[in-house]
């Protein structure tokens, strides 16, 4: 579409020095139709989207808080330059101090309490292992004894049984010769010693081997009271160690907790720059005490950057890395050089700005990295920028009007000749870089300070004209 004169007049004196050139130095009203051209000459091109933010920080962090105390020192100010630990507030952390002192005192007394109690526990562990080797040493010899006596009576047992069996075999011998025709009075007294030996002997015998049984019950006895000691004992050490093992159990961890927490604020009553930079915002004083979780905002001034809204239009032309350059009012014409880093393609609401105040129209967003700001820029500054979407450097370009179409095929017309009867020429061309107000061309027929038609309506190859003016 084709743009108004004026228009391409602001353009062109932007991008070209202004000379007054013409094909005869008389200027002569006779001849073709007057033209306007537009000197060709090599420039740089670019297509662009302006767009308008604040100077940031490179890195924002909000210093925030849970604690509902006073502030008893403040440290900064809007615009203090802090360091990384630098102390910014202390909190009055008095009534968090006489808590934890208080539930200290509780705790030490329920640790010693819990200490004693462990004391006893322990020596009753102690003395149950102690009673249980005297219990068993006592069992053991009880059990020894049993094992010893029935031993010693099997042995007497076998002991009669091997003289029972003698007299009873001497008894017949001298039996056999009392009473044989050569018997003596000797041989029959013998006999009857004997005999009466067996018979005492039999008797003791046949008592003892009643009785064994109960020597082997006894050894069975003594057994089983062994190992009942062992399990008794076994059972009250166990019961010993149970006690000691709940300990853990009923010691009252809540006491710890709440003196970790309490530890925790009054550590956070101190608070401490997390990074180098400047205080921005504030919002809180000595005395008073925080109604919101941010107290204050740490922006890094090492590294700048702008935020700004980028149009519905030109968000999908946007790209990280494109080339940016930025103006503010506070430094009139000085240029800086920046970087698209980040762009957020997320539509926002209307949002007011913290430091002045004003409120700026929903859009997407974009971030640009301020290269070179010489520590001329500040934080809070109003800048505007310009993204430059794509640029051509060193080429040929005209005003978008001077090119006509045909067929799908581009051209322009040149204006050859001296004096006032210059030739119209007409060249094609192709286009390159196309910007709001010029048109990258190329072609073998074109040369630097050709004078290129800025209105080639109506005019056709050959035709005569005159140059009434060129820019």
């Amino acid at each position: 579409m084709k743009k108004q004169k004026i228009l391409q007049m602001a353009a062109f004196l932007a991008a070209a020095a202004v000379s007054m050139v013409s094909c005869s130095s008389g200027g002569s009203e006779t001849g073709g139709a007057a033209v306007d051209t537009y000197k060709l000459e090599k420039q740089d091109i670019e297509n662009d989207i302006s767009v308008s933010g604040r100077v940031e920080g490179s890195d924002i962090v909000k210093i925030t808080t849970d604690l509902t105390a006073k502030v008893k020192t403040l440290n900064v100010e809007i615009g203090s330059s802090v360091k990384k630990g630098d102390v910014l507030c202390i909190f009055d952390s008095s009534e968090f101090q006489t808590e934890y002192d208080n539930l200290v005192s509780s705790s030490n007394k329920n640790n010693e309490k819990s200490d004693s109690q462990h004391d006893i526990n322990q020596r009753t562990l102690d003395d149950a292992v102690s009673d249980k080797e005297a219990t068993l040493n006592k069992a053991q010899r009880a059990l020894d004894n049993a094992i010893e006596a029935k031993d010693n009576a099997w042995n007497k047992y076998y002991d009669l049984e091997n003289k029972k069996n003698d007299y009873e075999n001497r008894a017949n011998e001298y039996y056999d010769k009392a009473y044989s025709e050569d018997g003596t009075p000797e041989d029959l007294a013998k006999y009857q010693e004997y005999q009466q030996l067996f018979k005492s002997t039999e008797a003791e015998y046949n008592a003892l081997g009643d009785q064994l049984s109960s020597y082997d019950h006894a050894v069975d006895d003594a057994q089983d009271a062994y190992n009942a000691a062992v399990k008794n004992a076994d059972k009250l050490i166990q019961s010993a160690k149970d006690t000691i093992n709940s300990e853990k159990f009923t010691t009252d961890d809540s006491i710890d907790t709440q003196l970790k927490k309490l530890k925790e604020k009054i550590d956070k009553c101190t608070v401490t720059a997390p990074k180098n930079g400047i205080i921005t915002a504030l919002a809180v004083s000595e005395g008073s005490i925080p109604s919101k979780d941010s107290i204050m905002t740490i922006e890094d001034d090492s590294k700048l950057k702008i935020k700004v809204t980028v149009k519905e239009a030109d968000i999908l032309n946007v790209h990280e890395g494109q080339k940016a350059v930025i103006t503010t009012s506070a430094t009139g014409d000085k240029e800086f050089q920046g970087t698209v880093s980040r762009i957020v393609n997320i539509m926002s609401e209307q949002s007011v700005n913290a430091m002045t105040g004003e409120s700026s129209g929903g859009g997407y967003s974009a971030e640009i990295t301020i290269e070179d700001d010489e520590n001329m820029l500040l934080i809070g500054m109003n800048a505007k920028a310009k993204i430059i979407l794509d640029e051509k450097k060193d080429v040929f370009a005209v005003p978008y009007d001077a090119i006509m179409e045909n067929d799908g095929k581009y051209s322009i017309f040149v204006a050859e000749g001296s004096g006032s009867d210059c030739t119209v020429k007409e060249v094609e061309v192709t286009k390159g870089l196309e910007t709001n107000y010029l048109t990258e061309i190329s072609s073998y027929d074109i040369n630097e300070g050709d004078l290129i038609i800025t209105d080639p309506d109506f005019l056709h190859d050959g035709d005569k004209v005159r140059v009434s003016g060129s820019y």
